[in-house]
């Protein structure tokens, strides 16, 4: 028996967005890149072997079907001076990269997820950086691919039994040296 999903209905149900939906003429497709410049794939396989763009490794797991956002803020002081519209910004540093990965487990078995859903728990019970590697983050984490997850989240889909959405939050954890003099 053929299962079909409607993953756009999915990702719109659990978080409120629909994903964009493109019509490709087979005949314009143009021969893309594998793999990124920081060397990291473009595309993945799915559970049912179905390609996918933009895979995320954390740790040893391949995520499913991720969606990837990376976001920074730079860390200013801002001085206002007397007779002067405006502050003047003196740069101090940059925050942590803020990285928000939401995805979905899809069971072609029909059967629950239970396997993938404890595999990524445990990447988040660890306690510790993990590395990651994806096209995107991988242009931003340059000195060192480290990044800790901060939460997780299971957000409820009602009705399906093989399929389970999940998001996490992690921040790029960068390894410094104290030297005591």
């Amino acid at each position: 028996m053929a299962i079909s999903f409607n993953v756009q209905k999915i990702f719109k149900d659990t978080w409120g967005y629909n994903p964009a939906v493109f019509d490709v003429n087979p005949q314009h497709i143009i021969r893309q890149p594998q793999q990124s410049s920081k060397m990291a794939n473009y595309f993945g396989r799915d559970l049912s072997g179905r390609s996918y763009f933009m895979p995320v490794k954390l740790g040893q797991v391949d995520l499913p079907n991720p969606v990837i956002k990376v976001t920074n803020k730079k860390t200013l002081v801002e001085t206002a001076l007397v007779g002067r519209i405006g502050t003047v910004k003196e740069l101090i540093g940059q925050e942590d990269y803020k990285i928000n990965i939401k995805g979905i487990i899809i069971m072609e078995d029909s059967t629950y997820p239970e396997d993938m859903i404890a595999t990524i728990h445990e990447l988040y019970s660890k306690n510790t950086s993990l590395t990651i590697s994806s096209a995107l983050t991988n242009i931003f984490l340059t000195d060192n691919n480290s990044v800790v997850i901060t939460d997780i989240s299971w957000p409820e889909i009602a009705g399906v039994q093989n399929v389970k959405t999940y998001e996490m939050n992690l921040l790029s954890d960068r390894p410094f040296e104290l030297i005591l003099k």
